[in-house]
């Protein structure tokens, strides 16, 4: 029998922009989407044999994008880099694990990107749990690598 290798956590990693890159955790940032699409534009071809048939629908592909939102536990300690990063370009990672009983998981694969932090986002309610949310869209391609 196969089963899939499931995904069970992801950690999102900002970069400190220095010439020997160093990727830190956004910690609290504990729920993870990594949104993968294509922009397509519908054209309709018609059959040159069947001149009266009702084409069919073809489509061409426009573009590829990525975007990251993070969501979880707000930070206070991450208030001022994440100032510091909104709407600048930097790199970053997301990190994708499975449980295996560890301290650290078990190292799946990770997305590499370049993005401008375009939301950092708290909800601080007075009853419950405060949250935070980041948006990061890809500008420019990604990598995903495979852990060895």
């Amino acid at each position: 029998m196969s089963e899939p290798t499931e995904i069970d956590f992801a950690i999102v990693k900002m970069g400190d922009g220095g010439g020997t890159e160093v990727f830190t955790t956004i910690c609290g940032i504990a729920n993870v989407v990594v949104n993968r699409s294509a922009a397509a534009s519908d054209r309709y071809v018609p059959d040159c044999a069947k001149p009266g048939a009702v084409p069919f629908r073809k489509q061409r592909v426009t573009g590829r994008s990525m975007e990251i939102t993070g969501s979880g536990l707000t930070n206070a300690v991450e208030i001022p880099r994440l100032e510091a990063a909104l709407g600048v370009l930097k790199n970053y990672k997301v990190e994708l694990y499975a449980n295996d009983g560890t301290d650290t998981g078990d190292l799946l694969g990770t997305y590499s990107f370049a993005s401008h932090l375009t939301t950092a986002n708290m909800n601080l309610t007075r009853e419950g749990d405060a949250q935070a949310d980041i948006t990061l869209p890809a500008h420019g391609p990604w990598t995903y690598t495979a852990a060895a």
